[in-house]
């Protein structure tokens, strides 16, 4: 079966061509994210998809049905789409999310593939391309608890399409954004002592936490934790109460040992000892929200976190999919993402569903200078989650000439 698949991949070869020079002059913007996901409903439509559909958070689901629809394989794209920090500084252009489309190629080209090669399958094929927005996994959330409600435990696996150099990925670390705010009175002689006045008293807390970003861990598997300065925000002075008020909003990416409690309490006990001997003050952390509504008007308030995750290499679906792989002349390795974030953290960290990543294209060249797409990588894509997906929920064809089909 996978020869017949690698002998119908030429046959799309125009097509794809064409509808990657269509998406590829897409800017998605608030403005045109509806023509964009129109595009891509378009072609799942033309590549013979089932019960399309796009639900309030944006996402769009498409099938392959197959022999037993009780169970179902879900292959995940995504389109960045713009937080409103990132909208206030101009609109996200194709040279910073040209990966993603290429993602979206892939994903909906080896349903396309899988069609045309008649390729018998034992389970649903499903292919979502989901939104998603800098540390919010709001759509992929929604599109579990509603497209997927009561069917969770019958998913047998999910690929997502991200930059993976043609390997499989495994994991990633994790990302959260909090927030440390310090309400009250500081003492005169401390900002006498620091030589600063109230608008700088923000400045120690933040050195200290660029210290201790110095001495963060790190895992063998997944690489170094980081802490990033994101915001400052003073709130100002309240005379009837006589207090100040100023946050630090910190991005912070983390590794499995550590966990969000853990980063919280620890942040607070940094501020705490900044601040030490000033009774007339509170401090306070939590993890980062963010108001969301979609273009279908759903409002969601989404905190702002992304689990770590790691799969085992020994699972049946990684260690079927990389035989695949190396079958069809893929030299595959198991690896781990290290700076990018993907629906993993939900779909395995938290709902436990196998899940590996595979993609064309490097993770250091995920904002590429260039904004032109590479077909000949698409086309391996496509053909490397073609097999992968006929070894997982294929049905068996031995014997089968592609006359025969």
């Amino acid at each position: 079966m996978n020869k017949i698949i690698e002998e119908k991949l030429p046959g799309l070869k125009e097509d794809l061509a064409k509808f990657s020079r269509q998406i590829s002059d897409f800017n998605v913007t608030s403005g045109n994210l509806a023509r964009f996901s129109d595009a891509i409903m378009a072609k799942m439509q033309e590549l013979g998809l089932e019960k399309i559909a796009k639900d309030k958070a944006g996402n769009l689901v498409g099938l392959i049905k197959g022999k037993r629809s009780k169970d179902a394989l879900a292959i995940i794209s995504h389109i960045d789409i713009p937080s409103k920090e990132q909208a206030q500084n101009g609109p996200m252009t194709g040279s910073n999310i040209i990966k993603f489309k290429t993602g979206i190629i892939s994903a909906l080209y080896c349903a396309g593939l899988l069609k045309r090669a008649l390729a018998p399958l034992d389970s649903d094929l499903i292919i979502c391309c989901v939104p998603r927005m800098e540390v919010s996994d709001y759509s992929v959330r929604y599109l579990f608890e509603n497209f997927f409600k009561n069917k969770i435990k019958n998913i047998k696996g999910v690929i997502l399409c991200e930059p993976t150099d043609f390997n499989l990925n495994l994991g990633h670390k994790g990302r959260m954004e909090y927030e440390i705010v310090v309400r009250g009175k500081l003492d005169n002689s401390f900002l006498g002592q620091k030589g600063i006045n109230m608008l700088g008293a923000m400045l120690p807390l933040v050195n200290e936490l660029e210290n201790a970003s110095k001495t963060l861990p790190s895992d063998y598997a997944l690489g170094q934790s980081s802490l990033r300065i994101k915001d400052m925000r003073y709130a100002g002075y309240e005379p009837l109460q006589n207090v100040n008020e100023f946050s630090i909003i910190v991005d912070r990416v983390f590794i499995p040992e550590e966990t969000k409690q853990y980063i919280l309490n620890k942040a607070k006990t940094i501020a705490k000892n900044v601040y030490k001997g000033q009774e007339n003050i509170s401090i306070s952390t939590c993890l980062a929200k963010e108001k969301i509504k979609t273009d279908a008007g759903l409002e969601i308030i989404s905190k702002k976190e992304f689990k770590p995750w790691l799969m085992e290499a020994n699972n049946l679906f990684v260690a079927n999919s990389l035989e695949v792989l190396k079958e069809c002349g893929f030299f595959a390795s198991c690896s781990y993402w290290k700076n990018i974030i993907t629906e993993g953290s939900y779909t395995c960290g938290e709902l436990h569903i196998p899940t590996i990543g595979f993609g064309a294209g490097k993770e250091e060249d995920i904002n590429p200078k260039s904004e032109s797409i590479n077909i000949e990588a698409i086309e391996k894509a496509i053909y490397g989650l073609s097999v992968m997906v006929e070894r997982s929920i294929g049905m068996p064809a031995f014997g089968w000439s592609s006359d025969e089909i």
